[in-house]
C-alpha cells in the first residue's frame, strides 16, 4: 500500500488479546474550529482487553505537525507500520511497532536533522464514565505514568516536559451515521527524542517493567516478530498462479492468527468486538479456516473451551456469550459447534477427543431432539436465537439454516455415536432433509428464467417467509441439495445477492437498505463476506472456479491488499460501499481463507487432506 488513503486501516496485534488499529492516514476534522488532526474513528487506538488505553499521538518534526497534508506514503510488512512525511524537504519516517506477547508498543522517528516533539494522547473515557474511577498522571524521571481505571500506561524515553493537555474528539465518520460520538483524550506530557515507548499493565510496576522490556529488547522483539511472520508464510503456502491473491491470502492468514490468543478466539474482530471473550457462533464458523490451515491442535483447544457441561442448558444449547455473564441466545451457534466438533473428529482422526467429548455431544443432540424437534423432523427456534438477532429481524419458527445444520449434524453423528442413537438420528436426518426439499421450495425469475430457491424461514404454522436471503447457502454448504437445485440457488444468489459480500436481502425486497445505518439495516441488505466461502465452494465444486473467483474472491482480495491490510470487514453497505463496521472480522477472514484454499484445489486438481 504505497499511497495512504483515508478509510484504510492496519491492525497490529500482540497475539494475546491486545491490539493497535491505526488509520493509514489521519484526517482533519472540519467541524472543529481548530481543524484538529485526528483518527477517523473512535475505534482506532490501542486496546487491551475491552479497554481502550491510547487514542493516538501528536508529533511535530522541525516544529511542523506530521499531518495528512504532508504525509507521502504508508507501508507495512506486518511487523511494523511506516508512515512517511515530507517536511522542509526532508523525508520523515514514523515507525510503529507492537511486539508479540508483550503489552507494549513503540513509535520511532527517522528524521535526519529535524527534531521531534511527541505527545501521547491517552483515552480517558473511564474518568467520566464512573464516579469511582481513578485517573491520575505522575512523572518518574523521564517517564510518564498514568492510571485509568484498573489499567496503567507508562510512556517514556527522551526529554520530558509536563503538558496536561486535554483535547475534545468528535468523529466525522460516526456523525455521518447518526452516532453522535465524542471523547476526551489527555496528553500528560511531551517528549523530545527519536523513539518513544509505551508499557501497559494492571499495576504501575507491571507497566513500567513492560516499558523497560520494550526499551531494552527493541531490536530482538522486532526480529522475533519478523521470524514469526516468515514462519507463518512458510507454513501456510498457497499456489494459485495469481500473485495478488497469494499476497492477499498470506496477509489475511497472518492477521487471522494474530487476533487469536492462545487456543481460542478472544475477539470476533476489532472495534466493538475488541478484547471480548468471543462469540461461540463466530468461533465455530471460523474453525473451518483452522482445518484448512492444518491447525488441528488449535482447533481442538477452541472446541474444548466451548464444549463444557456447565455451559449447556436444559435444551442442550451451549452459551454463545460468556461476558458479562453466560447467555444462551444462539441455537444456531450450538449447531455450528456440533458440526465443527464432528468435522474435527473426521478430519483429524482424533478418537481421544471423541472419547472425551462424545457423551456431552450426544447429550446435547439428545436434548435438542427431545425438547425441540417436531414429528416432521423440524427443529424449533425461538425469536432471537439465530445470527439475525436484532429486534427488527426476529425469526420464530423454523429458519432454513437451522434445519440444514440439524440435518447435517444428524448425518455426521450417525457415523460417530453408538448404533442405537444413530438409528434415531438417521430417521430425523431423512425427515429434516425431506422438509427442506419440499416445504421451503419457492420460485423466482432470474433474467427471464424461472429458478428455484429455498425460502428463509417457516413460521410456527409452516407459512413461508419467501424473502431471498443467503441463509439457503448453508443448505448447499451442508451438501443437502441436488445439483439442479444447487445451480438454481447459485444463479439466484449471483443475480440478487452477490456484491463484495453476499446481501442479506435482495434489493427488490420490502425493507431493503442500501446503507447500513444501525440494527434496523443489519440483516436487511448489508453485504456479508461470511457467506462468500459457501457460495464459492459450491460454484467450484460444480466446475466453475473462475466464476467463483470473480464473484466471491476477487472483491475481497482487492480490499485485503488496498484497504485494511490483510483485513476483511464484518460487512459492507447494501450498495457495496464501505460501512461503519469492524475491518478485521474473524469469520470474514476465515471465509476468505477457506475460499482461497478451495480455489487452489479447483485450479490445481489437489484433493483436500
Amino acid at each position: 500500500m504505497p499511497k495512504p488513503s483515508p478509510g484504510s486501516d492496519l491492525m497490529l496485534s500482540d497475539s494475546q488479546g491486545a491490539f493497535l488499529v491505526i488509520p493509514t492516514m489521519q484526517v482533519r476534522n472540519g467541524r472543529h474550529k481548530e481543524r484538529e488532526i485526528e483518527n477517523p474513528s473512535k475505534y482506532h487506538g490501542y486496546f487491551s482487553g475491552t479497554q481502550k488505553l491510547v487514542e493516538s499521538w501528536f508529533a511535530t518534526a522541525g516544529g511542523e505537525p506530521l499531518s495528512p497534508e504532508n504525509q507521502s506514503g504508508f507501508r507495512t510488512d506486518l511487523v511494523t507500520a511506516e508512515k512517511t512525511y515530507s517536511v522542509k524537504g526532508v523525508e520523515v519516517v514514523e515507525e510503529i511497532f507492537v511486539p508479540d506477547s508483550l503489552p507494549a508498543m513503540s513509535v520511532a522517528y527517522y528524521t535526519g536533522p529535524l527534531l521531534v516533539e511527541f505527545q501521547p494522547e491517552l483515552d480517558i473515557r473511564d474518568r467520566y464514565a464512573h464516579s469511582h474511577t481513578n485517573y491520575s498522571s505522575t512523572f518518574h524521571g523521564g517517564t510518564s505514568l498514568t492510571q485509568s481505571g484498573g489499567r496503567f500506561v507508562a510512556v517514556g524515553e527522551g526529554e520530558i516536559r509536563a503538558l496536561n493537555q486535554f483535547r475534545y474528539k468528535f468523529y466525522p465518520q460516526d456523525f455521518d451515521r447518526g452516532d453522535i460520538a465524542e471523547s476526551w483524550v489527555h496528553s500528560p506530557c511531551a517528549f523530545k527524542g527519536s523513539r518513544f515507548g509505551f508499557g501497559f499493565g494492571k499495576s504501575a510496576e507491571e507497566a513500567m517493567a513492560n516499558l523497560a522490556t520494550m526499551k531494552n529488547n527493541y531490536f530482538a522483539l522486532k526480529r522475533d516478530r519478523a521470524e514469526k511472520i516468515r514462519a507463518a508464510f512458510a507454513r501456510h503456502k498457497i499456489s494459485t498462479q495469481n500473485d495478488a491473491l497469494n499476497r492477499a491470502y498470506h496477509a489475511v492468514v497472518a492477521q487471522f492468527l494474530s487476533i487469536q490468543s492462545g487456543g481460542r478466539l478472544p475477539a470476533s474482530g476489532d472495534r466493538w468486538f475488541a478484547g471480548d471473550s468471543g462469540w461461540l457462533r463466530d468461533a465455530a464458523i471460523s474453525l473451518e479456516a483452522y482445518f484448512e490451515l492444518g491447525l488441528y491442535g488449535r482447533a481442538r483447544e477452541i472446541l474444548s473451551f466451548w464444549l463444557s457441561r456447565e455451559r449447556m442448558n436444559e435444551d442442550g444449547v451451549f452459551a454463545d456469550r460468556l461476558e458479562p455473564s453466560p447467555q444462551w441466545k444462539g441455537l444456531d451457534s450450538t449447531l455450528w459447534l456440533l458440526r465443527r466438533a464432528g468435522e474435527y473428529v473426521r478430519f483429524s482422526g482424533d478418537k481421544y477427543f471423541l472419547e472425551e467429548k462424545g457423551p456431552l455431544l450426544r447429550e446435547s443432540l439428545s436434548r435438542l431432539v427431545d425438547r425441540r424437534v417436531t414429528t416432521r423432523g423440524l427443529l424449533k427456534c425461538n425469536p432471537y436465537e439465530t445470527w439475525e438477532d436484532t429486534k427488527f429481524t426476529p425469526r420464530e419458527g423454523y429458519p432454513i439454516e437451522v434445519q440444514a445444520l440439524f440435518a447435517y449434524n444428524c448425518m455426521v453423528y450417525c457415523a460417530l455415536l453408538e448404533e442405537k442413537f444413530c438409528d434415531t438420528l438417521a430417521r430425523y436426518a431423512s425427515a429434516s432433509i425431506n422438509c427442506i426439499r419440499t416445504l421451503y421450495k419457492s420460485k423466482t425469475k432470474v433474467e427471464g428464467v424461472e429458478r428455484k430457491y429455498l425460502c428463509d424461514c417457516l413460521s410456527p404454522a409452516l407459512e413461508k417467509a419467501e424473502s431471498v436471503t443467503p441463509n439457503q447457502l448453508v443448505v448447499l454448504d451442508c451438501g443437502l441439495a441436488d445439483e439442479e437445485l444447487e445451480n438454481d440457488i447459485l444463479a439466484v444468489v449471483r443475480a440478487k445477492l452477490s456484491g463484495k459480500g453476499v446481501r442479506t436481502l435482495a434489493p427488490e425486497e420490502v425493507g431493503y437498505f442500501a446503507k447500513h445505518v444501525g440494527d434496523c439495516s443489519y440483516h436487511r441488505g448489508s453485504q456479508w463476506p461470511l457467506f462468500n466461502y459457501m457460495a464459492a465452494k459450491r460454484e467450484m465444486r460444480l466446475g466453475k472456479p473462475e466464476r467463483a473467483f470473480n464473484h466471491y474472491v476477487y472483491p475481497l482480495m482487492r480490499d485485503a491488499l488496498e484497504k485494511s491490510v490483510g483485513g476483511i470487514p464484518e460487512l459492507y453497505n447494501g450498495d457495496g460501499s464501505d460501512a461503519v463496521a469492524p475491518r478485521y472480522q474473524t469469520w470474514s477472514l476465515a471465509s476468505f481463507i477457506t475460499a482461497c484454499k478451495e480455489y487452489e484445489r479447483a485450479i490445481t486438481g489437489q484433493q483436500r487432506l
